[in-house]
């Protein structure tokens, strides 16, 4: 019966067993998990995405955040817990400088700085 069901014998039997013991009712009951605990509780996610939300203080690496979450909060979370946290479930991007190249001349890019806003207003 589990191989046509497609479902492991012991969920199976669960069912029968829950059929025998309240009818058909316990069976369709859709009850909660007690699954295991998050390995970073409500509270630290809250307090990280406030972190991630400000601007001057953002992190360049998910090591940061899970060193930022082990000092600040007393949080220890394996590196992929903690970026699968933050960038799948907080939906945050890391804050990283783009490429520049040593050789550009600071007057010229100040210049060309002054004169786009101009343009765009």
């Amino acid at each position: 019966m589990a191989k046509i069901l497609g479902k492991h014998r012991g969920t199976v039997h669960r069912w029968l067993a829950d059929y025998r013991e309240g009818g058909i009712e316990a069976v369709v009951e859709f009850g909660t998990s007690s699954g295991r605990k998050r390995a970073i509780p409500d509270w630290a996610v809250s307090s990280l995405k406030k972190q991630l939300e400000q601007a001057e203080s953002g992190f360049q690496r998910y090591t940061q955040i899970q060193h930022w979450l082990d000092i600040t909060l007393g949080v220890q979370a394996e590196y992929a817990t903690v970026h699968h946290l933050a960038r799948y479930r907080l939906k945050a991007k890391l804050k990283v400088p783009r490429p520049r190249n040593r050789k550009q001349d600071e007057k010229k890019l100040e210049a060309f700085k002054k004169t786009s806003v101009m343009t765009c207003n």
